[in-house]
């Protein structure tokens, strides 16, 4: 008979959270052990036993983070109205800066860092990026249907438009006193796709 193996003293979801909060804010290179092990409350030995590397947890962290940004992705998706979906979408990114300064977004922060000679992380970042452009593709192409924004658009290159604002606006925010100056630059953006009156 084979014995069940020693059940794991700790919550998988949890772990990856607390890893995830550290690479967010540090990045991979400047994550310590011990940063780690303090955010996650475990010791080094069950890291390595239970998630191969500091590297392999990495890559767990990245992915839980981009299976967010596939959430996101879906909700703008199926949001009505769209487009204030898609205000709330980029002014996320203004509040994410005011509630927690300095983390800006996990997918951008390692495209920096790591891309593009890490070609897992590559292929992480490049995917969510691809999600969150088909998600604000097909919201922007719901409000057109909807009269929110002009019939004569093509909703794909405006889609990668306000990716690379919400981008921006991740890291324009961390230089900025008040975040909140930075919503104008969001209602320019969309007020620039609407039915001329």
């Amino acid at each position: 008979m084979t014995r069940a193996g020693r059940p794991r003293g700790f919550v998988e979801a949890q772990v990856i959270g607390g890893a995830r909060d550290v690479f967010w804010l540090r990045g991979y290179a400047a994550s310590s052990l011990r940063d780690l092990t303090e955010a996650t409350g475990l010791l080094p030995g069950s890291i390595y036993s239970s998630f191969g590397s500091k590297r392999d947890l990495f890559v767990r962290t990245l992915e839980d983070y981009a299976a967010g940004a596939r959430q996101a992705a879906d909700e703008l998706r199926t949001a009505a109205p769209a487009l204030p979906a898609i205000r709330a979408f980029l002014v996320g990114a203004v509040d994410a800066a005011r509630v927690s300064p300095g983390r800006g977004c996990m997918l951008g922060n390692t495209a920096v860092e790591l891309l593009p000679e890490d070609d897992t992380a590559r292929e992480i970042v490049r995917k969510a990026f691809h999600d969150l452009e088909d998600g604000l593709a097909a919201a922007l192409g719901n409000a057109q249907q909807d009269g929110e924004i002009r019939s004569d658009l093509d909703a794909g290159p405006h889609a990668r438009q306000l990716l690379a604002l919400v981008q921006g606006l991740h890291v324009t925010a961390r230089a900025e006193a008040d975040p909140h100056r930075l919503v104008d630059a969001v209602d320019a953006a969309l007020d620039a796709l609407r039915p001329i009156a």
